[in-house]
């Protein structure tokens, strides 16, 4: 039981490790891996997944900002972290003093960074990124030639790759071919030799190897999603499932309305459970109708409107159930087990949204080597 409110997701750290294993599988050894763990890792606690996968070796971290950086740098991450921000805001001193690397796509932004740098310090690891087809940041084809060559021959920076970034981040067709080609043709006039060339995310790491180049992007795949609905071989495993336990169980004659607007109503007597948990949680609204949950191993039906706070289930054809029985909104080790992808298509909700959205009240329950902690899993610890 989770003190206070009775809702949680539990994060398995050893199933990120296992998950890096299966990507490297997919990559070969010669492929470096930056894992992402921007947005908190996907609202699966940044800090501790950070920790595990500098355990499990990856070489690189990818951050949305300074600020998620130096989260990372306060609790000992000491790996090297990319910021994909692009633009630092009068920040910028921060990135050298933390050893930072951050992602460039004009000289305005090397302007600014040169200007805010020590001079007697290391020289600035910065990857320089390509517009081939996303149309957000990255500077177009014919800029690359020369932000490499101004970056090649400062004293103050160092190339540490060149990148690019998909526009269908879960699928690849035409279209991700197509940018793919854009970019590997810019770079054979640039003098990308010794950096990092990198554009494959989760998709494109299991689409084609052609892709990964010399270090890929994986973040939906890490903590166990899978890309397409088989392309690891059901190799990657969740790493966050999301628990709540029965609130109240009521007795409902036929007839009877559930929930804000009345939009369900019984239409035989009905045992209904009340779960602590509600779209404030990050619990989708819109899956209304169409949601289930997992009590003692069999799935029910969410009925009536998902409130603030509470959600309503239909128990009534379960043979035995109790008040504070757990429930499992997503994941678990029932054959019966919710996916992310599954809630996802309920709600109409992208999977990113989903889990990035299980707000801050849900408490992180983290497992790892058989240690079982809420709140931040330092895996030094488990070293010791």
């Amino acid at each position: 039981m989770v003190a206070g409110r009775p809702t949680w997701a539990e994060i398995d750290l050893d199933r990120i490790a296992h998950n890096l294993d299966v990507i490297r599988d997919r990559c070969g050894g010669h492929v470096q891996v930056l894992g992402v763990v921007k947005a908190d890792a996907y609202g699966h606690g940044a800090v501790s997944i950070a920790h595990a996968l500098a355990r499990a070796g990856v070489e690189r971290l990818g951050v949305a900002s300074i600020a998620e950086a130096m989260e990372l740098r306060q609790a000992g991450v000491t790996l090297p972290i990319v910021v994909l921000a692009g633009n630092y805001h009068q920040a910028e001193q921060l990135l050298q003093q933390n050893h930072l690397e951050p992602v460039i796509f004009r000289h305005e932004v090397l302007d600014a960074l040169e200007a805010s740098m020590d001079r007697n310090g290391d020289p600035l690891a910065v990857h320089v990124k390509v517009d081939t087809g996303m149309g957000r940041l990255g500077c177009a084809l014919s800029e690359v030639e020369s932000l490499v060559d101004r970056v090649q021959r400062s004293p103050l920076f160092s190339l540490a790759g060149v990148m690019s970034h998909f526009a269908r981040a879960s699928e690849v067709g035409p279209q991700t071919a197509q940018q793919f080609s854009e970019f590997t043709k810019c770079l054979e006039k640039s003098r990308w030799q010794g950096s990092l060339r990198h554009c494959a995310n989760s998709a494109a790491i299991f689409a084609d190897a052609d892709y990964h180049l010399d270090m890929i992007r994986p973040g939906l795949c890490l903590y166990g999603v899978d890309p397409f609905e088989s392309a690891s071989d059901g190799r990657l495993l969740p790493v966050l499932s999301w628990w709540t336990r029965i609130n109240t169980i009521r007795e409902l004659p036929a007839g009877a309305a559930v929930g804000y607007g009345g939009r369900w109503v019984s239409r035989r007597p009905t045992r209904m459970g009340i779960l602590p948990v509600g779209y404030a949680d990050g619990y989708p609204w819109a899956s209304e109708g169409r949601a289930e949950v997992v009590v003692r191993g069999q799935r029910v039906p969410v009925i009536g409107a998902i409130s603030m706070d509470m959600t309503a289930v239909d128990l009534t054809d379960l043979v035995e159930v109790s008040e504070l029985d757990p429930v499992a909104l997503l994941g678990g080790d029932s054959g019966k087990a919710i996916g992310a992808k599954e809630l996802s298509r309920w709600s109409g909700r992208l999977v990113y949204e989903l889990l990035c959205g299980i707000g801050p009240r849900v408490t992180r329950v983290y497992r790892a080597g058989g240690l079982r902690q809420t709140g931040v899993l330092d895996l030094r610890v488990i070293q010791s």
